[in-house]
């Protein structure tokens, strides 16, 4: 049976995504191999795009 959670990649996604959500830099990926960087930048961009989401004031957020 797969286990999701033993998949490289989406680990990589997670721990980008968490990073993001973080305020972390992008350039501080822990990723060697290309494929895992890319994931992890991905995640990245998502955590981050959430972040920056929730540090706008409520007044300015379309609705």
């Amino acid at each position: 049976m797969f286990d999701p959670s033993s998949d490289p990649f989406e680990k990589a996604y997670n721990r980008g995504c968490m990073w993001g959500m973080a305020g972390g830099r992008v350039d501080q990926c822990p990723y060697q191999d290309e494929a895992l960087e890319e994931w992890w930048v991905q995640g990245w961009d998502a955590g981050a795009a959430a972040w920056h989401h929730h540090r706008e004031p409520a007044a300015s957020r379309s609705v």
